[in-house]
Formats: structure tokens, C-alpha cells, sequence
């Protein structure tokens, strides 16, 4: 074997050993609509057609089994789906990705319907309440959240071969606590803080103390826009380590006024895909965007 190729054959066993070791990449996607996804599926980019290679999916709001199973496309589509993508032409293995979004909801108590499920995170209240889910009710999400992930972990992620690494948190919400927006910025530090203490709880990571936190602000055109609570958010994102702010004042809604439409979904998931590439939290290239 001459030189030139020798060095290129252990150059590529040895990358191809240090990707087998490596441990599976978790990506947590949270919030309210948006987040869930309200753009019809007729309007989702052809190649979401071709469905996922790797992924692997747990919706948790609904099922709390800590199992992970195929992501299968309904009526709509959501940003994340666009990021589960692109992560996924980018992996070379399985990856990771966990859901919990509840339309319509609220940090701030007391800013939707009664017996509506919240993002509320103060310790006194989490303390008398427990985590939702679609079958026994319980008004707090982020407890589903973070107990989703515990099980999740349990029964699942602490079984890998090679371990498993939570990448970052993605975020979009904020429409429903529009009323209230003055008591949003320590509702929503306190509930970032929350969800990182917990999952750092499960995982052991320090990092995870800290762990990535990406937001997507609400559109300007949106009926349900509040400059006070826009302001919040970009409040914590500089008080808090790693909270990154993605800013979204002209992303294409539906006719209803609220919701991003096909166009807007894919161009948020692109967005939100580029800043993973950016922070080092997907090894893959950044993809085009257009406005």
C-alpha cells in the first residue's frame, strides 16, 4: 500500500472508531404551538417526504414509558421536524429527540382556561402539583418535561452501548402569557433554571448545568405579539449563560394571525439548525436560509 493511501486508510479508521464511541446525541424540543406545530402537512417541504434515517422520537406531554420510537408526520408539521432533518443527514448514527409542547399555554399562572396545564417552575407550587400527562391530567408541564426525560434516560438513553449527550434545548412560547408580560422575565429564568437542574440531576454532566437553551421570539405580525414579553426573553438570554435568542419578528404566519405557515416552519427550522451547527452541537454544515 503506498504512503499516500496508508495515511488516508488509518486517517478514516481512526475517525470512523471515534464516531462508533461517541455518545448518542439528545435534542429536547419544548413550548407551546409553534413548537408543537400548526403548519398544514400539504405545505411541508418535499423533502421531509422521505421521512428519518436515524431518529429516534418520544413525545412525552402524551406518553411518560421513557420509550422512543418512529416519528410519523399527521396534519401538521413543526419546526423541529425540519431540524430533526437536517440533524439527520448529518449523523452518521442514531440520534435522539424528545417532545413536550402543549398548545396554547402559559408560564405565568393564570393566563389560560382553568385546569389548562402551565410551564410554571416555582418550587412551592411544583411542590403541590405533578406532572401532565394525556391520560391523568396534572397541570404542570414542566415537570412532564423533565420526569419525561428521567424515564426516558431510565429506560432507554442509560442503556445505549456508548452513553448518550443532551445537545440543547429548543424553545418557542410565549403568545399566551401576553396579558401578564411584566411577570414573565423571572417566570421564565426561574423555569430554564428548573429544567437544567433536573436533567443535570439525571445525567451527572455539569455542562448540563448549563446546558444550550435556544428561543425563538414571537413574530411581530403575530396577534399574540408583546413587546414586554419579547423584552423578557432577551433579558434572561443576557443574564443566563448559554440561553440563545433566535429572532423571528418576520416569519410568515397563517391566516389565523399566530401561527408560522409551511414557509415560516421550514425557515425557523432552518434557523434553529444553523445555531446548533454554530455552537458545535451538530457536526454538519450550515444550510441555506431564505428570508
Amino acid at each position: 500500500m503506498k504512503l499516500k493511501n496508508l495515511a488516508l486508510f488509518t486517517l478514516l479508521s481512526v475517525s470512523m472508531t471515534i464516531n462508533a464511541q461517541a455518545p448518542a446525541s439528545v435534542f429536547i424540543t419544548a413550548g407551546q404551538s409553534n413548537a408543537e406545530g400548526r403548519a398544514s402537512s400539504l405545505e411541508k417541504p418535499k423533502y421531509l417526504d422521505k421521512g428519518y434515517k436515524h431518529l429516534k422520537y418520544a413525545f412525552v406531554r402524551s406518553k411518560q414509558d421513557g420509550k422512543f420510537g418512529k416519528y410519523q408526520f399527521g396534519d401538521t408539521f413543526a419546526f423541529c421536524d425540519v431540524v430533526n432533518h437536517f440533524i439527520d443527514k448529518a449523523m452518521k448514527g442514531d440520534f435522539y429527540a424528545i417532545k413536550c409542547t402543549y398548545g396554547g399555554t402559559a408560564i405565568t399562572p393564570g393566563q389560560t382556561e382553568e385546569g389548562k396545564p402551565i410551564w410554571y417552575a416555582d418550587s412551592a407550587w411544583l411542590s403541590k402539583n405533578k406532572a401532565h400527562d394525556g391520560q391523568n391530567g396534572g397541570m404542570s408541564l414542566t415537570l412532564a418535561l423533565t420526569e419525561g426525560f428521567a424515564k426516558c434516560a431510565k429506560n432507554t438513553l442509560s442503556h445505549l452501548k456508548n452513553g448518550y449527550d443532551v445537545k440543547a434545548i429548543m424553545w418557542h412560547q410565549g403568545e399566551s402569557d401576553r396579558k401578564k408580560p411584566e411577570e414573565y422575565y423571572k417566570n421564565f429564568k426561574e423555569m430554564i433554571t428548573f429544567m437544567r437542574n433536573q436533567i443535570y440531576a439525571v445525567t451527572g454532566k455539569e455542562k448540563d448545568k448549563t446546558l444550550p437553551f435556544i428561543l425563538g421570539t414571537v413574530p411581530h405580525d403575530s396577534r399574540q405579539y408583546s413587546a414586554g414579553v419579547e423584552a423578557a426573553q432577551l433579558r434572561v438570554a443576557k443574564e443566563l449563560p448559554n440561553v440563545y435568542v433566535i429572532r423571528l419578528e418576520n416569519v410568515p404566519l397563517r391566516d389565523d394571525g399566530i401561527h408560522f405557515n409551511g414557509k415560516g416552519t421550514d425557515y425557523v427550522g432552518r434557523l434553529m439548525y444553523n445555531k446548533l451547527v454554530e455552537l458545535g452541537l451538530v457536526k454538519g454544515k450550515r444550510v441555506k436560509v431564505k428570508k
